[in-house]
């Protein structure tokens, strides 16, 4: 267990690494590929509206494959089960193909007959990183006929890895391309537009770049008290530093904590904050030792969706348990939601339990009402 717990811990910084170093993208999805016995895979992160690859990289697929993969973009989505079903999937969770489509689909799909079937492939995982006006992403691990079948255990491996490789996605986004040619993590900060603060384990602020100052200097949505990162309109109380404290421990327990940190800016705008570990990365000489995490304040132009999103934040929700919420509450069996999402009945019944204990209800009754009553705090 404790070989597993570093081992994870291990793949999770390299992708945290790969925000401020790129180059170690390729690193960093190979390990995943490997640890959990897939054959191939690939992550594509696209910065909207530009349609800019931030993140475009693949392993163990020929070379001659993976410069063809682009034609068959419209196969890839229809063995998907087509976009509208692709839209149902939640963040993070990790889809096994199988369960959305079969050999129904698959025969005679160009895609399949002409890509999947000739590399030996028997099914993959899809996950879903993001799908929203700024960004979407996602990774995909094919699974070889040789393999054995994929088991519980790794499925929920996937899915402790998924919300880190998120973050680092969204970071990535928030970072500007050319921040990559600086040569500290400090410089690269004060070179993009995004508000970045570097804090140390007792939140004291170590490192603030220019769009922080502002922010800091007008207490909005951040604020400094003596000296120390603070959220004045912090929607759950306290999150923000029990994530830096979780950052100082071990990546696996930031779990999905720090993905949305949520706030509000003084016109009630909610916004929210990003939460990357620091304290194990060596790359990019410079980084003053004190700081155990960088807090990156999103864009104030895209905010929260609400109120799905307060949803999630205010009771820790992950993005399945989310969705699972939302159908839930929309009058959806467990059997009709499995369908939609693509997963088996009894993952439905674990997320529907997780949301059960997190928001304090006991039946599907009191998530509905629970739904209609459900706003941003004013």
């Amino acid at each position: 267990m404790a070989d597993e717990f570093a081992e994870l811990s291990g793949m999770i910084g390299t992708f945290y690494d790969a925000v401020i170093e790129p180059d170690l993208w390729q690193k960093a999805l190979d390990d995943m590929r490997r640890h959990f016995g897939f054959h191939l895979g690939a992550i594509s992160v696209i910065s909207l509206p530009t349609g800019s690859a931030m993140v475009q990289v693949s392993t163990n697929i020929p070379p001659e494959y993976a410069a063809g993969m682009e034609a068959y973009n419209d196969d890839v989505i229809e063995l998907w089960g087509g976009m509208a079903r692709m839209a149902e999937m939640p963040l993070e969770e990790p889809i096994l193909q199988s369960r959305i489509t079969g050999p129904d689909v698959w025969e005679g799909n160009r895609f399949y007959e002409e890509w999947v079937r000739p590399l030996g492939l028997v099914d993959q995982v899809g996950i879903m990183l993001a799908r929203d006006r700024t960004m979407v992403g996602n990774v995909g691990l094919g699974l070889h006929e040789s393999a054995p079948p994929l088991t519980d255990a790794q499925m929920n491996g996937l899915r402790l890895m998924a919300p880190h490789v998120r973050r680092a996605a969204v970071i990535s986004r928030m970072l500007d391309k050319t921040t990559s040619a600086a040569s500290t993590f400090e410089a690269a900060l004060d070179a993009t537009r995004s508000a970045v603060v570097l804090i140390a384990q007792d939140m004291s602020i170590v490192h603030a770049n220019a769009a922080a100052k502002t922010m800091l200097a007008n207490g909005d949505p951040i604020a400094s008290l003596r000296g120390k990162l603070t959220l004045p309109r912090e929607l759950v109380p306290n999150r923000l530093q029990a994530a830096v404290q979780a950052a100082t421990r071990a990546e696996q327990e930031l779990g999905r904590r720090g993905i949305g940190i949520a706030a509000k800016s003084r016109d009630g705008t909610a916004v929210a904050l990003q939460v990357m570990p620091l304290e194990k990365r060596t790359l990019r000489g410079g980084l003053d030792r004190r700081a155990v995490a960088a807090v990156f304040i999103g864009d104030p132009a895209t905010p929260l969706e609400m109120p799905a999103e307060a949803m999630r934040l205010l009771y820790e929700l992950t993005p399945a348990e989310q969705r699972v919420f939302e159908l839930v509450a929309a009058g959806e069996t467990t059997a009709a939601i499995a369908e939609k999402l693509g997963v088996a009945p009894s993952t439905v019944r674990t997320h529907l339990l997780r949301v059960f204990e997190k928001t304090g209800r006991h039946t599907r009754g009191e998530l509905v009402k629970l739904s209609r009553e459900i706003t941003l705090p004013g």
